[in-house]
């Protein structure tokens, strides 16, 4: 083979490897996620479940529900905030677009109790 025509296999190889790698990580960028729902009960100063867990891009949609007393659900790191009044539900969603464990927790103060009421959001 001549030597020209080695070089430019080589390129159209390299080439079609770099496309097929950009391909991939903008299917995975565009990927919309999965649509997950969730129950979270507040009850007697705990979250029930007190763990979620989600895959980066899902959509979360979670209902909440004071089950005694006014509580509410707050994740930071997502700018939420939801309260809930005494055997009220609020339902909220939100894009599970940053990838780590946040805390979420009840941010009413009250009752002392409510301080330690903290559950959390995994995103894989």
């Amino acid at each position: 083979m001549h030597a020209g025509w080695q070089k430019s296999a080589v390129l159209f190889a390299g080439l079609g490897t770099s496309v097929a790698v950009l391909l991939a990580v903008v299917a995975h960028a565009q990927d919309p996620g999965a649509v997950r729902q969730f129950t979270v009960g507040g009850h007697k100063y705990a979250f029930a479940p007190s763990a979620i867990e989600v895959q980066r891009n899902d959509l979360v949609k979670i209902t909440f529900k004071a089950e005694d007393i006014p509580h509410s659900s707050t994740i930071d790191e997502y700018r939420i905030a939801k309260r809930a009044g005494a055997g009220q539900t609020v339902t909220f969603e939100f894009r599970a677009d940053q990838p780590g464990t946040f805390r979420f927790y009840c941010n009413l103060t009250q009752d002392d109790g409510c301080k330690n009421m903290s559950g959390q959001l995994h995103v894989r």
